[in-house]
């Protein structure tokens, strides 16, 4: 399988951000210990990561991966949102902490409490009423790393699907650093894997297996399905349905901390 299927869409209309010249596709996927030696955290055993080179959509991929607003029957989007300047003046200090161990520091400032704060309240006007939010995360990825996400096992995963937690559909991540990140994912959710992999070999997968066995099970029948490279510049911010779809972030071809704001929540 080469070829994008109809899936989960990038949602253009959600502000004003423009995506000419941001999106990319994969030349599949495959194991990360091809490419281990160039990263500053070893992967996982079973870790597998989009393989290169990236190169840019095709005009029939564009109407099959984008779409002008949500589609109020599905949830299942990605988007990108700019944060207000008047918020991120308080957090400009974030951008050059040149390591993670003083990260920590400089959240303690006052004006940064006051951005963070800022923030929450910000995301209080997107979500659905009543909807569940979770606790707040800040944290930093190195610089030039292809995944990001460290697992359990102090390795890093590769693409993966977030464990289901309850109602949450999206996950906001704010690029807080002074370079461009990315966002990276394959455009099917957690069921088309599924019936995907059961159509192919019905002895491979059930019902019972974790998510993100199941994204696993998919990329090693279909290696040559494309992974999305979706640009995220600073001050900018990604919502997409994490725990329904294999994804993970990027911050390849950077030369400074990778500092970000994540929270769970349902958006309207």
């Amino acid at each position: 399988m080469y070829q994008l299927r109809e899936g989960i869409k990038i949602v253009e209309s959600y502000n004003d951000i423009s995506f000419e010249d941001r999106v990319f596709l994969s030349s599949g996927t495959e194991s990360a210990s091809y490419s281990t030696n160039q990263f500053t955290t070893p992967y996982c055993t079973d870790a597998i990561v989009p393989r290169l080179p990236w190169r840019t959509l095709t005009s029939t991929e564009q109407k099959i991966l984008f779409r002008n607003k949500v589609n109020n029957s599905s949830n299942l989007y990605v988007t990108l949102l700019s944060i207000p300047q008047n918020i991120l003046c308080h957090l400009k200090e974030l951008g050059s902490v040149k390591h993670h161990t003083a990260l920590q520091y400089v959240l303690e400032k006052e004006s940064v409490a006051k951005g963070i704060g800022l923030i929450h309240d910000y995301i209080e006007t997107l979500r659905l009423q009543n909807a569940d939010v979770s606790e707040y995360g800040i944290g930093s990825n190195a610089p030039n790393q292809m995944t990001v996400t460290v697992g359990n096992r102090d390795c890093k995963v590769g693409l993966h699907i977030d464990n289901q937690r309850g109602s949450s559909l999206h996950r906001i991540l704010i690029n807080l650093g002074s370079q461009p990140r990315y966002f990276l994912f394959i455009n099917l959710s957690i069921q088309q894997l599924y019936r995907l992999v059961s159509e192919t070999d019905s002895n491979l997968v059930n019902e019972t297996w974790g998510s993100s066995r199941i994204g696993r099970a998919f990329m090693q029948l279909f290696p040559n399905y494309p992974v999305v490279k979706l640009r995220v510049n600073p001050g900018e911010a990604y919502i997409a349905p994490t725990e329904h779809i294999t994804h993970d972030g990027c911050t390849e071809g950077t030369n400074s901390l990778d500092v970000f704001f994540t929270m769970r929540v349902i958006f309207s």
